[in-house]
């Protein structure tokens, strides 16, 4: 408020002593406005409030003392009133103040010191109008803050409250009570200490703390200490009880595998960094395990991704329950009072593969002790609501320092070794060798060659021919793709074709091999040769959900004809047959494609799907063919194979026949198709009408009996 802006409302009856005190105000550079009694006083005021009033005590119509009393029921304790009068008794002074006077002026008036006892009352008027806004400032901001504060003496003890809002703050703090009376001992040790830091370092001293209001509940508060002076503090306390929940839950997230609760691959880097630290410091060994579930992906894509996400859980709760002590003391025994080894740190790292790290190593067979222990619960069956599934588990192992000094390293020779395992049969164990790193960069030059053998027309297609038995005569052929890679010249299918399956390729080269032999035997066709071409289909090329979309538009491109298509797909495949499998098939059966079941009896074979599934085929495995001369039980499978297919309307063809007595006894037999390299080696496009006008008779012969 600026000094013209400052109003003053003087009233008196006198006429010299309000021109008088009109002047030495006026001098004094205030704002003044004249009343000659009560009554005109309290019309001028209400009609124009005023920053001050100076009133006469005696007046006519209304004396000093009654306008007094009704301004200050009007306007409040703030505005300054002075009382003007020519009476110095104690007893009207005290009736001044009493009806809210702020001062007392008496008569006569030295007129050369009034102007200053006025700007006195006006400067102490506007700094108790500014006190007044700071405060109502502070009001707002303290109710803002979500933070409870309260003053403390040297003791622990309240002295004053400021915020004590319920949402941030447990504590039922009053004024005069002691901190420990609401505060365990320990905490309030806390703030005491941080009192005595506070003032000692003239700074805000910082510090966090925990209460449990209950067994289940935990609160977490945050408390900052500031000195007011020599006697008091001030105390800021905020509960962060949701701050911390969300960064526990956040840190969780970032270092937590979601599915099974063990740590995940950014925090067993951190901890494998760690161990290898501490390792270093002592001069210590330790081990760690690389373990992948054998057959989980089948398994997943045949049941589904709910039942594999209940075996990880599973599997990871077996790990815990594996490792939680390392005590590999023969017979349980140990000395009086030794306590076992530190649990192994266990992991999830990604899909089915698990990591474990043994400290202190002791022994290198202890490693392998636990990685035995270990796949011995693995194998024991995993109870998932109506079946059973069971798993194997492949471990490898690598040792600090012996296979890698650092973390990187050692994780890359463990899952070296762990691949060492599966190519030895899988369910077993295998240490690191630097033999097994050049099998790996073998590995991944393989994978990325396949990844630029699409794109650089590396594959082609060789057909074997099939034989109708009725007839003599070669009506139908399988196709088979092969590899000539620039470098590393021609590789076996047997290599790539599991690595497709497993980066997804298969998808896009089935595609190519399918759509490549609808072109070559189109061509077939249009020299007169009206032939079946039958093509694999990989498990995960059948259960891709655009297979059939896939299959017609290839057709519907080459102009190849439905009805000449056979699509051959394996036993594990339709392992667990289901509504989409069985939609799948019929959509082809309804196109007039055929479906054969390849590699009969070597897999899960069940008679449940053979009666539902509309399977036009079933090829009788080389393994059978093979031994089917000499072995009585491979005769006996084969002989109930083709009796099955008979009795379920199905045809039957035979691969791998190298002999003539073979095919003889399979058409004795009651096979329909055969193929091998007794008729001819798989060829090019090129050569296959060659074939086609070839007719291989075959005799009946005697069939050997069945020998145990």
């Amino acid at each position: 408020m600026s000094a013209d802006a400052f109003k003053v409302l003087l009233a008196d009856d006198d006429v010299t002593v309000r021109y008088l005190m009109q002047a030495a105000l006026e001098q004094a550079g205030l704002s003044v406005t004249l009343a000659c009694d009560g009554e005109e006083a309290i019309r001028m005021f209400d009609a124009s409030p005023h920053d001050m009033v100076m009133l006469d005590v005696e007046m006519p119509r209304k004396n000093g003392y009654e306008v007094c009393s009704y301004l200050r029921k009007k306007i409040g304790n703030e505005l300054p009133i002075i009382m003007v009068t020519g009476m110095d008794d104690v007893q009207s002074v005290d009736h001044a103040f009493d009806v809210g006077a702020t001062d007392f002026i008496s008569k006569p008036i030295n007129w050369s010191l009034i102007r200053y006892r006025i700007l006195y009352l006006k400067r102490a008027y506007l700094n108790l109008l500014d006190l007044k806004l700071a405060n109502a400032r502070s009001r707002a901001i303290f109710s803002a803050i979500p933070d409870a504060m309260f003053i403390l003496d040297n003791d622990g003890v309240i002295v004053d409250t400021l915020n004590l809002s319920d949402k941030t703050f447990s504590l039922k703090v009053k004024l005069g009570n002691s901190l420990s009376h609401t505060l365990p001992k320990r905490i309030f040790q806390i703030y005491l200490n941080a009192l005595q830091k506070a003032r000692l370092k003239n700074a805000v001293e910082h510090f966090e703390y925990q209460l449990k209001p209950d067994e289940l509940n935990t609160l977490h508060f945050e408390s900052r200490i500031v000195t007011i002076n020599t006697q008091e503090t001030l105390c800021l306390v905020r509960d962060i009880t949701n701050r911390v929940d969300s960064e526990n839950k956040i840190f969780h997230l970032a270092y937590f595998d979601v599915l099974t609760g063990l740590p995940n691959r950014q925090s067993f880097m951190e901890r494998l960094e760690q161990e290898i630290a501490r390792a270093q410091y002592i001069n210590n060994r330790f081990a760690m395990l690389y373990l992948d579930l054998d057959g989980f992906k089948g398994i997943n894509d045949a049941i589904g991704h709910n039942t594999g996400d209940l075996i990880l859980k599973s599997a990871a709760s077996r790990l815990k329950n594996t490792t939680h002590s390392l005590d590999f003391s023969p017979y349980d025994a140990k000395p009086h009072g030794q306590p076992n080894q530190p649990a192994a740190d266990i992991a999830r790292i990604g899909g089915d593969e698990f990591t474990i790290v043994m400290p202190n190593l002791q022994r290198a067979e202890d490693a392998l002790i636990l990685a035995h222990r270990i796949r011995q619960v693995m194998q024991q069956p995993f109870h998932l609501g109506d079946r059973d599934v069971v798993l194997t588990a492949s471990i490898g192992i690598a040792f600090y320092p012996d296979d890698g000094e650092d973390a990187e390293t050692l994780l890359k020779h463990a899952d070296t070794a762990m691949y060492h395992a599966k190519d030895e049969g899988r369910n077993n164990c295998q240490f690191y060798s630097s033999t097994f790193t050049h099998q790996a960069e073998k590995r991944l030059n393989l994978e990325n060659g396949l990844r630029n053998a699409l794109l650089q027309n590396q594959f082609f297609l060789v057909y074997q021919p099939q034989m109708d038995i009725a007839t003599g005569k070669f009506l139908s052929v399988e196709a088979l793709i092969r590899w000539q890679h620039p470098a590393q010249g021609f590789i076996s299918p047997l290599d790539f074709i599991p690595l497709a399956e497993e980066n997804g390729l298969i998808i896009p080269i089935g595609e190519w091999a399918l759509r490549t032999a609808c072109a070559e035997a189109m061509e077939w066709l249009k020299k007169g040769f009206n032939i079946r071409v039958s093509v694999n289909l990989s498990p995960l090329q059948f259960k891709n959900p655009d297979l059939v979309k896939s299959v017609m538009g290839i057709l519907s491109e080459t102009g190849f004809p439905p009805s000449n298509l056979v699509l051959e797909v394996t036993e594990s495949a339709l392992m667990d047959y289901n509504a989409e499998i069985l939609n799948t098939i019929n959509t082809l059966r309804s196109h007039n494609i055929e479906i054969s079941l390849d590699d009969f009896g070597t897999g899960y074979s069940s008679m449940n799907y053979l009666m539902h599934l509309p399977i036009n085929n079933i090829k009788v495995d080389k393994s059978f063919v093979d031994g089917m001369l000499d072995d009585g039980k491979s005769l006996a499978i084969i002989r109930s194979i083709i009796s099955l297919s008979k009795n379920l309307n199905f045809t039957v063809t035979a691969e791998g026949i190298e002999l003539l007595e073979q095919a003889n006894v399979l058409k004795k037999l009651g096979c329909d198709y055969l193929q091998g390299y007794y008729f001819s080696k798989p060829v090019r496009s090129g050569e296959v009408t060659d074939f086609l006008r070839k007719q291989h008779p075959i005799e009946t012969v005697q069939i050997p009996r069945n020998t145990s």
